[in-house]
């Protein structure tokens, strides 16, 4: 057997190589030293901002730039009618910050809720060491801005959806002014539960489809879901009927 190093490759450059190839090998081990204290932001809008806590769960100080977009690609966009402060901050090995969300008071729509992304970028210190690799991560969370004059509620709207088949494909329609993030949705099959679907996201006044195929029906036509409340858990909606 031949031992590394191979090709002239020193052995410190070998070990930074290999490494590297095994964290990429695990990225559910890579977590953020500086994480978000939410999983998603309601900006109601009786209130004067929103906010947000970050905590630097590291033993390092860490750079962290926040910004705002609108989900295209993830950049700081300029032209939005809402500013995040602040937009760069340190935070020392163990501490917290709260970022605040303020809306210039127009520029959104007022009859239906906006969706924003959050972006927490950490900046690590500087390695006072050769061949150290230091990973940055970016988190991004949904900021709901939701106007004030709603006649709705999430539990409301999610109840409220609209569920059809045509042919071969499922349509959820979503006619309130609430967007509605789905957990998990499940057909209710013969023998209990079947089989299990994913959806993301749907916005207000939008309609999804899916193949029938992927979804386990009865011959009652029933299912049920899970959406993400506002505080982030998953309330389940059972015994939903679908239309034809």
């Amino acid at each position: 057997m031949t031992s590394l190093p191979a090709r002239g490759l020193p052995p410190a450059r070998w070990s930074f190589l290999l490494t590297l190839l095994f964290i990429l090998s695990f990225p559910a081990a890579v977590h953020a030293a500086v994480q978000v204290q939410a999983t998603r932001v309601i900006y109601d809008a009786k209130s004067a901002s929103a906010a947000v806590t970050l905590a630097n769960k590291s033993a390092l100080p860490y750079l962290v730039q926040t910004w705002l977009d609108q989900g295209e690609d993830a950049l700081p966009m300029r032209d939005l009618p809402m500013v995040i402060t602040p937009p760069l901050m340190q935070l020392a090995a163990g501490e917290q910050a709260v970022v605040r969300m303020i809306y210039a008071g127009t520029g959104l729509p007022e009859d239906r809720e906006s969706l924003l992304w959050i972006n927490v970028q950490e900046i690590p210190p500087s390695a006072d060491k050769e061949n150290v690799l230091q990973v940055a991560i970016r988190t991004r969370i949904k900021l709901f801005y939701r106007p004030a004059n709603l006649d709705a509620t999430l539990d409301q709207a999610s109840r409220d959806l609209q569920w059809r088949i045509d042919g071969q494909q499922l349509h959820v329609r979503n006619d309130s002014p609430l967007h509605i993030t789905f957990a998990h949705l499940q057909g209710l099959s013969t023998a209990g539960i079947g089989s299990e679907l994913d959806l993301d996201m749907i916005a207000p006044g939008q309609t999804l489809s899916v193949p029938l195929s992927k979804l386990k029906l009865a011959s009652t036509q029933m299912l049920r879901f899970g959406y993400i409340n506002d505080y982030g858990g998953i309330t389940d909606v059972t015994d939903v009927a679908i239309q034809r």
